[in-house]
């Protein structure tokens, strides 16, 4: 996993240790401007200011979300450890620790279509923990194509085996608009569908999709937004359509 070259503050390695987050596994630091768009905004303060002095000290006040234009910012990190995560959110001050056994995770990874044309991917991960850990992080920090994967795949690892056994012990898993059961699924504002009748869970175009069997085609979708830990969903949904599904 790439990594910021700095180590780890004071702070962040106090944190660690009393949270029991295992080993560091990366760090990411806000992404950068490239020279072309920094140029172009400081033209543009310069401009503003020349021109108009309070659109000026709005639009410069606008760029100190930056890192490229705030020491505060560029101070940040998002540090991901063996069993845990430590994160300065983008807005305001503060740090988040939160650990992959008890949190809950949902990403939003939507792409901009400009006039027909392909535009950038934007990513946001939303996480809560217990009580009031919560944090969101996004493409302000390098790397998403990274760090998110890396973050739900450490969640499936954490709480995947534990799931999957009380599940099949008669519990229900909840994911949010959808939960399983050893039985089958529920969807929110659909009702259930057993695992005899699932021919296949698909994950397209930002939606997780449950295809039914007997050429019935869609029972339902749902966006990848509105599932926790999606990850642990897929693999838990998996393992009990093989076990209980039609092809058993």
């Amino acid at each position: 996993m790439a990594a910021a070259p700095n180590a780890l503050s004071a702070e962040a390695a106090e944190l660690a240790s009393t949270h029991r987050l295992g080993a560091l596994e990366g760090t990411f630091a806000p992404k950068r401007l490239n020279r072309l768009l920094f140029a172009l905004y400081i033209f543009t303060t310069l401009y503003l200011l020349a021109m108009l002095v309070i659109p000026g000290l709005l639009f410069f006040w606008w760029l100190r979300r930056n890192p490229d234009f705030s020491r505060r910012q560029a101070a940040k990190r998002l540090h991901l450890f063996e069993n845990g995560m430590i994160v300065h959110p983008q807005s305001g001050d503060g740090v988040v620790v939160i650990r992959w056994d008890s949190v809950r995770l949902y990403q939003d990874i939507t792409q901009k279509i400009i006039n027909g044309i392909p535009g950038p991917t934007e990513y946001a991960y939303s996480a809560a923990g217990p009580g009031r850990a919560s944090a969101r992080i996004t493409h302000f920090y390098e790397g998403p194509e990274t760090w998110g994967p890396h973050m739900q795949q450490a969640i499936l690892r954490a709480q995947g085996p534990a799931v999957l056994e009380s599940v099949l012990d008669g519990g229900t898993a909840d994911f949010g608009d959808l939960s399983l059961s050893r039985t089958g699924l529920t969807a929110r504002g659909k009702g259930d569908l057993s695992w005899s009748e699932v021919q296949e869970i698909q994950v397209a175009a930002g939606r997780v999709r449950v295809m039914r069997t007997g050429g019935s085609g869609l029972w339902c979708g749902v966006a990848v937004s509105d599932i926790a830990n999606l990850h642990v969903f897929l693999a838990v949904a998996e393992r009990l359509s093989a076990a209980h599904g039609p092809a058993a």
